[in-house]
């Protein structure tokens, strides 16, 4: 359990890394003068080191430590090689320390969701083979792969990582692959990132609540029919983005049908969990935990399908570059993610610290700020990029113009953005305090 919590807390530490570089990059696009003598922290940099920080950071630390937990608890005996983990654990967070400053200082190659240098990217990739290589092998022993379904979408994140990162290691370095090919091989990646690593991970919490909370839980054909569906089409989904560009139609094509497919496999996940979900909450009293779940599960089935239909051909020439598919990315991100992610830490850090939360008042209000920062800020992004889209439209406005018509939107979307962070960091004010307090005689555990 100590790794567990280790991942967790490295978690919100990057959560809030990541935050505070996001509203500084929205101060910077109010005031572009702020800071403006520090080379190290201009617009793109920071930008990078956010997005970077809070997809390995926040993201694959959250899902790393969910994994060890379901493996742990899957067995009669503790998880053999915790030592193993937890030191890898510590490199590949301090690897992520050192790609921050790399980044920062001006080391960045020309990607984004793999926008680390290169040294980094292969410390990212040898420690997340030493962590997964115990787990996947003390999964395989206890048969959880097989036994539960949170196991079986939990496997194909775990096994993605290494082979997508590889990939890309590998032919970023092999000079056949550039120019067009590269792209497209970039585009695979972010695709495969969202919908083949963090999106497999957070469906998987969300079936292992149920699992937990229902006793006579079994799972149905759609779980088992979307999850074949929705990520084996994931993986062409990715070419739906390149259209306009340099490309084949055929692989326009097939990324547009398979995102189609995919949709297909989602809307099914999303049917059963939703039919789990309403019965699991019948019987679970922990609402602050319940009602993050079942939030998360609704911005998947958003994000997918407004991905999805951003996709189309007449959908795309308008919304395509615009901060409508920003939109939905946030969604997927800070809505179905961190929610899913959220929902897990507080039961776990419940359960490990066995003390009662100092305030559920505080409790609730970084709930309701996070609900509402996170739908204002994707209302915001919405509205701002179909402005955009639309007077992108009209070739004799000046693109000056388009960016002061939408500046109040993006200036809304990073006060929504601040209520965030105000949120994340109300709770980790909680968590530390629940960490340090003693527990009173008598004390009742809170939600």
């Amino acid at each position: 359990m100590s790794a567990v919590i280790f991942l967790l807390i490295a978690a919100f530490f990057w959560l809030l890394v990541s935050m505070g570089f996001a509203l500084l990059g929205a101060g910077k696009i109010m005031i572009p003068s702020l800071l403006g003598s520090w080379g190290w922290l201009t617009f793109g940099r920071i930008e990078l080191a956010s997005f970077l920080v809070f997809s390995y950071g926040w993201g694959m630390n959250g899902g790393l430590a969910f994994s060890l937990y379901l493996v742990g608890s899957s067995g009669a005996s503790p998880f053999r090689e915790k030592g193993y983990f937890l030191s890898s654990a510590i490199f590949w967070n301090l690897s992520l320390f050192i790609g921050m400053m790399a980044v920062l200082t001006g080391d960045i190659p020309s990607l984004s969701w793999a926008g680390w240098p290169d040294f980094v990217l292969f410390l990212l990739l040898l420690n997340y083979l030493f962590m997964v290589y115990g787990l996947v092998r003390e999964g395989l022993g206890l048969g959880l792969f097989l036994r539960k379904i949170s196991g079986c979408y939990l496997l194909v994140a775990l096994l993605w990582f290494p082979w997508a990162i590889g990939s890309l290691f590998a032919f970023f370095h092999w000079d056949v692959i550039r120019g067009v090919s590269f792209a497209s091989m970039e585009w695979w990646f972010n695709e495969g990132f969202l919908h083949l690593w963090l999106a497999p991970v957070g469906l998987a919490m969300l079936y292992d609540y149920v699992e937990r909370v229902r006793a006579e839980f079994r799972p149905s054909w759609l779980s088992w029919g979307g999850l074949v569906a929705f990520f084996f089409f994931s993986n062409f989904a990715c070419a739906s983005h390149l259209v306009g560009g340099p490309f084949p139609l055929w692989m326009v094509g097939l990324g547009i049908a398979s995102r189609i497919l995919a949709l297909v496999g989602a809307t099914a996940i999303a049917i059963d969990l939703r039919q789990q979900l309403k019965e699991a909450l019948k019987v679970h009293s922990t609402p602050i935990v319940s009602r993050y779940y079942l939030i998360a599960l609704y911005c998947f089935i958003i994000a997918v399908w407004g991905d999805g239909l951003l996709s189309f051909p007449l959908v795309s020439r308008f919304t395509h570059f615009s901060f409508v598919e920003i939109a939905f990315l946030v969604l997927f991100l800070y809505g179905f993610y961190s929610f899913t992610l959220l929902a897990m830490a507080h039961g776990l850090f419940t359960s490990f610290f066995q003390k009662p939360w100092i305030s559920e008042t505080l409790l609730k209000i970084t709930f309701w700020a996070n609900i509402y920062g996170m739908t204002f800020l994707f209302v915001f992004l919405c509205l701002g990029g179909l402005l955009q889209s639309f007077e992108l439209q009209d070739v004799q406005l000046p693109i000056a113009q388009v960016i002061e018509s939408v500046l109040p939107y993006l200036r809304g979307a990073g006060m929504s953005a601040t209520l965030i962070l105000f949120s994340q960091l109300t709770y980790c004010f909680l968590l530390l305090l629940m960490a340090v307090m003693p527990l009173e005689e008598g004390g009742q555990k809170g939600g």
